[in-house]
């Protein structure tokens, strides 16, 4: 817009703002992503063997006996 941003009206003001968050929208959207961020296959970092084992008996403990027993586990793991 040409006008300064306090001689707009509200639906002026909206409307540019929106103008400019499609420019920055584009700008993000074209920009290629880092070089290492492209060989890596799954966004998730792989967890070790173990620690998936214990992710899943934790989900399992809470789904059958409740996050207080699952929290138990999980303590009861780090002595």
């Amino acid at each position: 817009m040409t006008k300064p941003y306090h001689e707009m009206t509200p639906a002026e003001r909206l409307a540019d703002r929106i103008a400019k968050n499609r420019e920055i929208d584009q700008r993000v959207s074209d920009r290629k992503p880092p070089a290492d961020s492209r060989k890596k296959t799954d966004p998730v970092p792989q967890r070790s063997k173990s620690a998936r084992n214990v992710l899943e008996k934790f989900q399992e403990i809470k789904k059958a006996q409740g996050i207080d027993a699952a929290s138990e586990f999980v303590l009861s793991r780090r002595k």
